[in-house]
């Protein structure tokens, strides 16, 4: 079985007495878990503390120095205040990436940024799924998954894209505004509309061709 997660990520504090690691190591795992879990619960109450703290944060440097002890953020990124997310500690930014204001990353499952990759206003990147039958989701007391989504090196996400559960959205690629993005994108692809759908090609000397 594998190690707990806090035991393998820094940025997740430890099951307290009465708490237990599964539904998180599950949840992690895009497995069906508990969401009502008393640990998740917890994180989920920690990420929204922390969440305020960084948003009453005027300085920039001082915002993103909170950051790096809240979720993976690498060298030169820049997060704009108004950011919504629930765990923090499943959010990876590689380094050198700009994110836009009221951006929404709800982060079940890591949620991962390559290097050099834009987030405009207002994005919203989804990880978590739920089943379709009411009486499989029994209100708040089913089991619901998520789905890790990817974005890859040097990509653009315009404003107001929407980036669905289990994505991936290939190195060099733009996403237009408002676009929602239900499949995973080719690399150095423009791709819009909803849902999205792959209408140019970005080549590798910059000409942008008909796909």
């Amino acid at each position: 079985m594998s190690a707990a997660p806090h035991l393998t990520n820094k940025l997740i504090p430890p099951p307290e007495e009465g708490e237990d690691p599964t539904q998180l190591s599950l949840m992690i795992s895009a497995k069906p878990y508990l969401a009502g879990d008393k640990y998740l619960d917890r994180l989920r109450n920690r990420g929204a503390i922390t969440l305020d703290e960084i948003t009453r944060t005027p300085d920039h440097g001082e915002r993103m120095e909170l950051w790096k002890k809240f979720a993976n953020v690498g060298e030169g990124v820049s997060i704009t205040q108004r950011f919504f997310c629930e765990y923090g500690f499943n959010l990876h930014l590689a380094g050198e990436n700009f994110v836009g204001a009221n951006c929404t990353f709800v982060d079940v499952c890591p949620i991962y940024i390559g290097k050099r990759t834009m987030i405009g206003p207002d994005v919203k990147i989804y990880t978590p799924d739920h089943p379709i039958s009411p009486e499989a989701r029994s209100g708040l007391a089913g089991e619901e998954w998520g789905k890790t989504v990817r974005i890859e090196e040097d990509c653009w996400i315009c404003g107001s894209a929407i980036i669905l559960p289990g994505v991936t959205i290939g190195k060099g690629s733009t996403v237009a505004a408002g676009a929602v993005v239900t499949k995973s994108i080719p690399p150095r692809s423009l791709a819009m509309g909803n849902p999205a759908r792959v209408v140019k090609k970005i080549l590798e000397d910059g000409t942008i061709v008909k796909a």
